[in-house]
């Protein structure tokens, strides 16, 4: 079906849009987005950019008095439109850590795929399929790259999005140095 294969990474590299997500889980419409960075050299691209020098540090959600609030980094990050081509089968992720606090570490995170390319049909949940729900393969060493985390898939999609399920400790916030998705097209 898919000759080519390749290896590669959704992001600013090919300038693929991405958006940032909180308070949004698997199956579900998005409950946030374009939320708190800690500056715009810690926002959603950089988590894709195929550099280990940049990170990506999610805020989450704070509730209405502007407190944090439990684990904020869970249930965000972002959805993705790879350029590479009209449809790519993803068949693995690769993470990279942060250079500091292990805490804000993601364990585990949910990938999810769909034909659509419309923001509005990204932001709602009925237009996803999940891909893999799993383990990150992120350990305590920092900045660096971890193992690759396999699985089995062989449909097609337009666009991803990638949710962040448990992390590591108790923090204001989850971050990573990348979060590659690997496959073909």
């Amino acid at each position: 079906m898919f000759s080519e294969k390749i290896s590669y990474w959704m992001g600013s590299i090919s300038d693929d849009p991405i958006v940032g997500l909180y308070n949004t889980s698997t199956g579900q419409s998005t409950g946030g987005y374009n939320g708190r960075y800690s500056n715009s050299a810690e926002d959603p691209p950089n988590a894709i950019d195929g550099l280990l020098n940049t990170k990506c540090l999610n805020f989450g959600v704070q509730d209405n008095d502007g407190f944090m609030l439990y684990n904020p980094g869970v249930n965000t990050f972002f959805f993705v439109t790879p350029t590479i081509s009209n449809a790519s089968v993803a068949v693995a992720l690769l993470f990279a850590t942060a250079d500091e606090f292990p805490y804000r570490d993601p364990l585990t995170v949910t990938l999810e795929g769909t034909n659509a390319t419309d923001v509005e049909a990204l932001h709602l949940g009925s237009s996803w399929t999940l891909i893999y729900s799993g383990p990150t393969g992120i350990d305590p060493a920092r900045n660096t790259y971890m193992q690759q985390q396999d699985f089995s898939n062989t449909i097609a999609f337009r666009s991803y999005r990638l949710l962040v399920t448990s992390q590591e400790g108790l923090s204001n916030s989850v971050q990573y140095t990348e979060a590659q998705i690997l496959g073909h097209v």
